[in-house]
Parts: C-alpha cells; sequence; structure tokens
C-alpha cells in the first residue's frame, strides 16, 4: 500500500473502537476489514494493480467491495470481480457520511 496515503481522523478512530466488523441496516449488511489486516487484504485483491487509487476496506458480503479514495479519502464501491477504477460508484464523501448514510438507511451497496 502506499506508505504517504494517510486515513482519515474519523476512520481511524472508528475502527479502533469497533467492537464488531459487521454493520447492518434495512438495506444490507457490510464487513469492515480490521486495520491490521489491510495491507494483507489489499495485497490478496490486487488493489495497487487493479485499481491502485484505492484501498479496499470492506466489503457487502456480495462481491462489492468498499474502497477509500487514496487522493481524496472518499468512499466508493468497486465489484472485486472484474475490478477497475472506472466502475467506482461514488458512496460519500467522508468515511463519517458513509456510516451515516448506511445506518440510516440511504445507502445501498451493490
Amino acid at each position: 500500500m502506499n506508505s504517504n496515503f494517510e486515513f482519515s481522523k474519523d476512520y481511524i478512530s472508528f475502527m479502533e473502537n469497533l467492537q464488531d466488523n459487521e454493520i447492518n441496516s434495512e438495506n444490507g449488511y457490510i464487513e469492515l476489514f480490521p486495520l491490521e489486516e489491510l495491507e494483507k487484504i489489499n495485497e490478496e485483491y490486487e488493489t495497487d494493480k487493479f485499481v491502485p487509487n484505492f484501498i479496499a476496506i470492506g466489503t457487502n458480503g456480495g462481491g462489492v467491495g468498499i474502497f477509500i479514495n487514496k487522493e481524496n479519502n472518499n468512499i466508493y464501491s468497486i465489484p472485486f470481480i472484474g475490478m477497475e477504477e472506472s466502475d467506482a460508484i461514488l458512496l460519500a464523501n467522508s468515511f463519517s457520511e458513509f456510516l451515516y448514510k448506511f445506518e440510516n438507511n440511504e445507502l445501498e451497496i451493490f
């Protein structure tokens, strides 16, 4: 992963205090990858090769990844199969906004 990249403070704070990596809402389910496993998971998915401007931070459990854009910390969804930056869908402009929208059923990840 890009060693120059810094995760947003809201993401780091949330992940450090997270008890359960699964979050459910009426619109579905997401699993957030533990901070200590991010590098390994991103190596396995080959994100640097396929979507070099993104870091995978979670999944919807149905083949779609949740990613942070390295340039602006915006949150996107990208399918893991055929992973390409052109398939990225903006979900939120910050991690806090992403959580709020998901937990209040304003966001579906597909």
